[in-house]
């Protein structure tokens, strides 16, 4: 009886062990650039060696929406070892008046048009990037995704995905002049890397159990309409 019980307690080792290898060896962590704004970090997710889909997470880009900073990477892990998807999330740090309203939000934008746009040019962009945003009651409704740069592979993905779950798709009006900066600096820039874009909102006074369950679906489905 000691024996097996012995032999238990290593094989559960064994598997923990292996366990923290796979996460271990499956994500890598690097600082893409940083200057007196802040700093971005990407975190890798690949799991499955070369998968058919990569999906960009980026977080933290206006630095007082909180809960899907808190959100997103949670999901981008979990989707990343469940599903056969290269996941990549960068993490946008803003130092710089980061609980200003404008110029947290300014230094932001300008951190990922800096240097997550870089990197991803340099990459070869990816099959779907997905800005996370929180919204205050009010702005816009529930959960939901925008397509700021209104390309046609976005919009198409976009009705695809909203039509799966539910969710509202936004569409920019093209005939009205643009108002913000951060479809000029971040959007269209990033649709030149190449990739296709959405801005997902999330209600920032829902709890964080249920927006990582409705974010969870939205990666998911973008996942399927893309494979």
């Amino acid at each position: 009886m000691k024996n097996w019980k012995k032999a238990l307690i290593i094989i559960i080792c064994l598997i923990i062990i292996c366990s923290a290898l796979f996460l271990f060896l499956g994500s890598t962590t690097e600082e893409v650039g940083s200057n007196n704004l802040g700093s971005v970090d990407k975190v890798t997710y690949s799991y499955y060696g070369d998968a058919p889909v990569t999906i960009v997470i980026i977080s933290g880009m206006h630095s007082r929406e909180k809960l899907h900073q808190s959100v997103l990477p949670v999901v981008a892990q979990s989707f990343a070892l469940t599903h056969r998807c290269n996941v990549i999330n960068y993490k946008v740090n803003v130092t710089s008046s980061p609980n200003d309203f404008n110029i947290g939000r300014t230094n932001g934008e300008s951190l990922v048009h800096d240097f997550v746009v870089k990197d991803l040019k340099e990459n070869g962009g990816a099959d779907l990037v997905i800005i996370g945003h929180d919204h205050e009651e009010g702005y816009g409704e529930d959960y939901y995704i925008a397509t700021p740069t209104m390309d046609n592979a976005s919009v198409e993905l976009a009705k695809k995905v909203t039509s799966a779950i539910g969710f509202k798709h936004y569409q920019r009006n093209t005939n009205e002049s643009i108002k913000s900066t951060s479809i000029i600096n971040v959007d269209y820039p990033l649709l030149r890397t190449p990739s296709k874009v959405f801005v997902y909102e999330i209600p920032e006074v829902d709890g964080k159990t249920n927006a990582i369950t409705r974010t969870c679906a939205l990666v998911k489905a973008s996942f399927n309409a893309l494979s």
